[in-house]
């Protein structure tokens, strides 16, 4: 294949590319717009990429007007530098700056029509640079739709928009490349290198490692012996610092927003050194699976059936097309190992993203047996046919294992397209261009096959036509209308509980008039990250560290929650935090048919101990003390005192830690099985999926009287109930255990029903769930059960990529209570080994508790005046004693402050929030943030346009020189 840069007339092949994109957008969209569906999926592009785009447009116009930049908001769950979330979303999108065009009115048909926009121009840039090898427009065109209309694009383009932008700018990035290898102007590789870097760092660091394996492949392969290797170095490397340098101003801040979050700990390729066995399993039916919706580890293909073919026939021809070949052998071996897709998701969870590098070889390949089937020989056919066989054999029995697959319409495909293949090369059908009307109409089914809504398709996780548009005003069933936009609060709602439809999750409330606790961006402060493991929040996940902070109580008043809202009849709706009383309710929906269970109605509470974001505490806690402490002691110790560094302690009053540690009371329990045996949570063996354990509260011994328990009963009245788990670890059965224990199981509790007892059924059945399953793997969960609802610690599987992570502790809250439960029902999802360490602990929080008197102190050395800026807040404090201004506000080194329009040290108190040491006295309190390494990247910018400016006047020179 010879990549040619002969000039060609291309007008008429992009209005043929033209005419059958909006085919295929008419079928892609056009499912969505005929079901009264939005391109706008339920969970990202509800709570990210549309909220974002909306928040970061208005900024824009607001800069416009008024040219200060916003680095820091309070908006953004607890508060969060603007530019770490919105780097990796909307900044380098270009196509987002269009929105600026329209009026605010639109901008959710315009999200939707840029969703189309992308898609078309990454067909362009796949046509444009196809075209420079010598492929008939026919085939060009269908190698566009398998480049576009592939299952990585269906879904990507509409869940993840900015996904699709990587799709334009690698083929650019190739042609680039091929422009340089071909003694040609680096100018366009420069423009294209610029492009990638600022575009999103994370596919920036992908593609950049794709165009270096591209030109490891092509110069070992194309121009080893005729390369002019300094000449061809200079440029590349002119091309890549140039290029690295303009793109400083948004690549640095970018880079330290990355290493200084949540995900920056994540353990490399989840553990795995394999992929489960269904995985492997499941990887060659993926291939032509156009509506693959499992996407197992990210690994999304879906291609047209003749993809199978096209691959066949490189492999066939490798030394005619060595770097195709090599590009597919190079990806199976990267599909079959965790490695490989740790290595490209920047050495964090196997995600296999950096397959949408693998389109542009299949989409060429593709092009180039449409070329070559009018020519191809017995022997290929032959081939194609054994293939075939040995391709349907292996999907048949996976089928058989596992028939969620749809994978009917693409074995049709598959078959067809081999008869026609057949056809061709023996002139049977002397139209070739039957043929790429094969495919087209084989890509147009898959799109339909892949968005329909019905029977799983992606089209049921859009949002309904004009409900994002209902939910700002509906977030909260109009029980925020009378509460002002203050800064002064924040909002919480009950965990589980607050579901709106369609499924919806509302996981960020970015553009609400109130401020809610929880965010879902995928850079979170790091900070944050290990205030919420410290406490043991069980809700805790690197792109969600807060949530709900599973209903506790002071976590709730510390981080200043003053209202909550609560949805009746749903999960935990009665598991409302301590001292939080009901304040309005919205007009209760009654069920036709009479049930109470069915009603519907959001109600609001509200507390009067909800902590100031920013306050004054002359009492401290060093770390070397604070490590003693239990997570709910640590929650406690929140308004008792600060946590600062030893060094900021100095001076300053220790808090007694015999305060805290008396106001966390531990309640003896006993575990006792459903079949009467009392069990020890440190050597638990659960072999029976029925088998349920009951956690007894106070339980009576020879130790333990009636009344020593009425006595702990009556102090503990109206106390918060924390189960303690620490020390987790999980040994799953081996496969075969599990298989015999199964069978076992089901042997005994069908004694009666002698006529179920196929045993070999049931031993396929087994064996196929925990196949499926990935058994043994380390996933549990441990489902503790109050009258107040379900609480789970939650070890997720490796699978699930960015989400994964090690579960050793968890501190759940169980609820308010005004008097104790006499037992908690405790479920392990899994058969398997458990050890873990278990205590029960109260928290008084009633009117007569120390907490409450605490508190109200807190209140009153509030920060006045306190006010926020797009830089940050300010207030104003008198003090009498020496201590500690501390906040709920996340702390970050790049936090500047002034007291009194003096400078002062920022210091992190309880491990993530800012504050400042102040002295007695009347103080002004100035904070004020600036976004990390963007004046260094600036500087380099400009470094880097002052040398862009050289080149082109030397360019220009040797131009005007060689045309004397």
């Amino acid at each position: 294949m010879h990549f040619s840069f002969e000039k060609k007339k291309r007008s008429k092949l992009y209005l043929s590319y033209t005419l059958f994109f909006l085919v295929g957008a008419f079928f892609m969209y056009g499912t969505y717009l005929i079901t009264g569906h939005a391109l706008i999926w339920d969970i990202d592009a509800a709570n990210q990429h549309l909220p974002l785009l909306e928040s970061y447009r208005q900024l824009v116009l607001d800069f416009w007007k008024h040219p200060n930049l916003t680095t820091w908001s309070l908006k953004m769950g607890l508060g969060s530098d603007t530019f770490q979330v919105y780097s990796y979303y909307v900044i380098g999108d270009l196509f987002n700056y269009l929105t600026l065009l329209i009026p605010a009115k639109f901008l959710v048909v315009a999200y939707q029509a840029l969703i189309g926009l992308r898609l078309y121009f990454a067909g362009l840039s796949f046509i444009f640079v196809a075209s420079h090898f010598n492929f008939q427009k026919r085939n060009l065109i269908a190698g566009a739709g398998v480049y576009l209309f592939n299952a990585f694009v269906l879904y990507a383009s509409v869940a993840h928009p900015f996904f699709t932008t990587p799709f334009i700018i690698f083929p650019l990035l190739i042609w680039g490349i091929e422009r340089v290898l071909q003694k040609k102007s680096a100018w366009p590789l420069l423009a294209v290198f610029t492009w990638m870097l600022i575009s999103n760092f994370y596919f920036a660091f992908m593609l950049g490692i794709g165009a270096l394996l591209y030109l490891a492949l092509r110069v070992g392969f194309t121009y080893r012996h005729t390369l002019n290797y300094p000449q061809v170095f200079a440029k590349l490397a002119w091309a890549t610092i140039i290029a690295l340098l303009l793109a400083a101003g948004l690549l640095i801040p970018e880079l330290y927003a990355v290493t200084s979050s949540t995900r920056a700990a994540a353990s490399f390729a989840n553990g795995l050194t394999f992929y489960p066995l269904y995985y492997y399993l499941a990887l060659p039916s993926q291939l032509i699976n156009g509506g693959n919706r499992d996407f197992y580890f990210w690994s999304a293909l879906g291609f047209a059936s003749i993809a199978f073919y096209a691959v066949t026939y490189v492999v066939i021809h490798a030394k005619r097309y060595p770097i195709l070949c090599a590009s597919f052998a190079l990806s199976l071996v990267m599909f079959l190992l965790p490695f490989f897709g740790a290595l490209f998701n920047g050495g964090m969870s196997p995600s296999n993203r950096w397959s949408l590098m693998l389109c542009l070889p299949m989409a060429l390949a593709v092009c180039l047996l449409l070329e070559e089937a009018p020519n191809l020989s017995a022997r290929t056919l032959k081939i194609f046919s054994l293939a075939t066989l040995v391709y349907l054999i292996w999907i048949s029995g996976n089928y058989f294992f596992d028939n969620d697959q749809k994978i009917f319409i693409p074995i049709i495909f598959l078959l067809v397209t081999l008869g026609f293949l057949y056809a061709q090369a023996y002139q049977i059908n002397r139209h070739p261009q039957t043929l790429t009307g094969l495919v087209l109409i084989n890509l147009l089914l898959n799109i339909v096959y892949y968005e329909a809504p019905y029977n799983g398709g992606f089209t049921d996780e859009a949002l309904a036509t004009g409900t994002y548009e209902k939910l700002a005003n509906n977030r909260y069933d109009g029980l925020d209308s009378d509460l002002t936009a203050s800064d002064n609060y924040r909002v919480s709602t009950i965990s589980h509980n607050y579901y709106l439809g369609a499924n919806y999750d509302m996981y960020n409330t970015l553009n609400a008039s109130v401020h809610s606790i929880t965010s879902y961006y995928s850079l979170q402060n790091k900070y944050l990250g290990n205030f919420m493991r410290s406490l043991q929040n069980i809700q805790y996940e690197a792109t969600r560290p807060t949530q709900q902070v599973d209903d506790r109580s002071i976590l709730n008043n510390f981080l200043g929650v003053q209202y909550i809202f609560s949805k009746i009849n749903r999960d935990n709706s009665q598991k409302v935090p301590a001292n939080y009383f009901l304040d309005r309710t919205s007009r209760k929906i009654t069920d036709v048919n009479g049930q109470s269970s069915h009603d519907q109605q959001t109600r609001r509470y509200r507390t009067n101990l909800a902590f100031p974001l920013v306050y004054f505490q002359n009492q401290v806690f060093t770390p070397q003390h604070y490590r003693q402490l239990t997570a709910s002691q640590k929650e406690r110790a929140l308004a008792e005192g600060v946590l600062v560094s030893q060094k900021a302690s100095q001076n300053l009053p220790k808090k007694n830690l015999k305060d805290v540690t008396s106001q966390v009371i531990e309640v003896p329990i006993k575990i006792v099985s459903s079949r009467g045996n009392r069990i020890s949570s440190q050597d638990l063996i659960k072999e029976d999926t029925n088998e349920r354990y009951q956690i007894l509260v106070a339980p009576t011994s020879k130790d333990f009287s009636a009344k020593d328990r009425q006595e702990l009963l009556k102090k503990l009245a109206n106390s918060e109930i924390h189960l303690e788990v620490t020390n987790i670890k999980y040994h799953p059965f081996s496969l075969q255990e599990q298989l015999a224990l199964e069978k076992r199981n089901n042997y005994y509790a069908q004694t009666n029903g002698f006529m179920d007892q196929n045993l070999l059924a049931l031993r396929y059945k087994y064996f196929h769930y925990h196949i499926l399953q990935g058994s043994p793997d380390p996933s549990y969960t441990l489902a503790f059960e109050t009258r107040n609802g379900t609480e789970e610690i939650v070890q997720r599987k490796q699978s699930s990529t960015s989400f994964y992570q090690v579960i050793k502790n968890g501190t759940v809250n169980l609820g308010s209570f005004s008097e104790l439960p006499s037992s908690i029902t405790f479920t392990p999802s899994k058969l398997g080994h458990y050890d873990f360490k278990l205590k029960l602990v109260a928290l008084p929080l009633g009117e007569n508790s120390s907490y409450q008197k605490q508190v109200q102190a807190i209140q009153r050395h509030s920060l006045q005046n306190f006010k926020v800026t797009p830089t940050g807040f300010s207030g104003n404090i008198t003090i009498n004693h020496a201590g500690i201004l501390t906040s709920s506000i996340p702390y970050s080194p790049a936090w500047q402050v002034k007291v009194d329009n003096h400078k002062q040290t920022v210091l992190k108190t309880n491990q993530a929030f800012v504050g400042v040491k102040l002295k007695p006295g009347k103080h002004r309190v100035q904070f004020s943030y600036t976004i990390p390494g963007l004046k260094a990247g600036f500087y380099l910018s400009g470094l880097g346009l002052i040398l862009l400016a050289i080149s082109a006047l030397i360019s220009l020179f040797n131009r005007r020189r060689k045309s004397v």
